[in-house]
């Protein structure tokens, strides 16, 4: 057994294993390529010249990666950069690739000369993060899918069987951060489409980003989080229009709630009809997708971007050292507006807060 192939083993213990998931996915093809510095302080990589078998443990912990990353809210949706978008020297990925589908290189060569090229991009970006390089081929639910992505190792200590303390490294899934996936059977059936390659955005900003479409030789294509940011305000909007009673307006937006979460769970795509479908008729027979037809600039369907329903249920607001959240339903109950003095007031302060305020006001 390899050190790559111990390392997906003995990382499989900490996830909870997912039967559904277990019926569905099928891997075809799984290589593992490990990144390190040199005494330069360059990557470099050390490559495998085999794939690695899809035992019974390694199939689990594909079938963790593919759902941690199917619910990972933080992605954004590319496609190829067409001829006459290339920059002066374009990725030569899209060609890698395309010639892998075609049969012209194997997997595992294909592997190789992509690592290639993500090292040039790694140490073009100062990017230094050593780890695992992983390129899984794999089926789900009838769709082809190849995901490509570098992956933290971590050290950590284990119990032997004969109760010494060993030190052990993980693949640690947590950090999910340089990680691409392409949607193969939406590339092969529908190539105009510009969301068959996506990717976890991460949190530094523009830089990992501009890596990746660097790399993937690729432009994103939709702007998930403003599409559901959209949504939600349509929602609301729409609400405030229809003057539904509150414990209507509230019972509608936990089932819209409800909706996003589950299709979440299934990696599934927000539909506006079927959004539309949770909200009553205005009173002149109007309902909620010819309101956000007339007025947003929506796709039909889009993938989810559950941090945009805070705003469904919530008010949230920031500015001048003040932090306010709070659930819509305690508007006119605990908590009060005064638009013509500009005032909040609220009744019954959390216990944390007004313990904290108490104490001040006691050492003044």
């Amino acid at each position: 057994m390899s050190d790559y192939e111990g390392y997906i083993i003995r990382h499989i213990a900490l996830f909870h294993y997912d039967t559904t998931i277990a019926m569905s996915l099928i891997i075809e093809h799984l290589i593992i390529h490990s990144l390190r510095q040199d005494e330069t302080g360059a990557l470099k990589a050390d490559t495998r010249t085999q794939e690695i078998k899809a035992t019974g443990e390694v199939q689990e912990w594909i079938e963790q990666l593919h759902r941690i990353y199917q619910q990972k809210g933080n992605k954004s949706y590319a496609s190829f950069l067409a001829d006459t978008e290339q920059p002066e020297e374009p990725s030569p990925f899209p060609q890698l690739f395309q010639q892998y589908l075609d049969k012209d290189a194997s997997f595992v060569d294909f592997t190789h000369q992509s690592t290639t090229v993500l090292l040039a991009q790694l140490n073009h970006y100062q990017y230094p993060d050593e780890g695992v390089l992983i390129f899984c081929k794999y089926q789900f639910v009838g769709v082809d899918y190849i995901l490509l992505g570098l992956l933290d190792c971590e050290t950590s200590v284990t119990l032997t069987e004969q109760l010494e303390l060993s030190q052990i490294k993980y693949i640690d899934l947590s950090k999910m951060q340089l990680v691409a996936r392409i949607d193969i059977t939406e590339f092969q059936t529908n190539p105009d489409s510009k969301r068959y390659i996506s990717f976890i955005k991460g949190r530094i900003g523009r830089k990992v980003s501009d890596f990746f479409m660097d790399f993937l030789g690729a432009a994103e294509g939709i702007d998930v989080k403003l599409q559901n940011q959209l949504l939600i305000q349509a929602v609301n909007e729409y609400c405030q229009q229809v003057e539904m009673p509150s414990e209507e307006k509230a019972a509608t937006k936990k089932q819209i709630v409800e909706y996003y979460k589950g299709q979440s769970e299934e990696g599934a795509d927000i539909a506006v009809k079927s959004v539309a479908e949770y909200l009553p008729k205005q009173s002149d027979g109007a309902d909620f997708y010819s309101f956000i037809s007339d007025t947003y600039d929506l796709d039909e369907e889009f993938p989810v971007a559950t941090t945009a329903l805070r705003k469904l249920t919530k008010f949230v607001g920031s500015g001048g050292g003040l932090n306010i959240s709070f659930d819509e339903k305690l508007l006119g109950e605990r908590i009060a507006y005064d638009a013509q003095t500009d005032t909040l007031t609220i009744k019954g302060t959390p216990p944390n807060l007004k313990d904290q305020l108490l104490r001040m006001l006691k050492a003044k």
